[in-house]
């Protein structure tokens, strides 16, 4: 009897884990499909700052923000100026 009861409870265990393994999947379709779920969730909330950013810039809620890119911009295209002037004709080609 004892013995037939430890057999049951083995079979029903064993049951359990196929029911976990078909739910949870393949290993690696497990890992791919959080991989995919993080970046579509990263690539989403870029993409809703994006929008919010540029619905704001519309409405002309953040002009200095607008100010401040600008600055950086012109300081970016001085530094590019700068290093071009520094590097000689053939380090530019390389």
């Amino acid at each position: 009897m004892n013995e037939h009861l430890k057999d049951k409870r083995i079979d029903d265990l064993n049951e359990n884990l196929d029911q976990i393994n078909y739910k949870l999947g393949n290993f690696w379709f497990s890992f791919i499909k959080g991989l995919l779920s993080g970046f579509g969730s990263i690539l989403g909330a870029g993409l809703a700052v994006i929008v919010i950013g540029w619905f704001l810039n519309i409405v002309g809620i953040i002009p200095t923000f607008q100010r401040q890119a600008e600055e950086w911009r012109q300081v970016f295209i001085q530094s590019q100026n700068d290093k071009n002037l520094e590097a000689g004709p053939n380090e530019l080609t390389k």
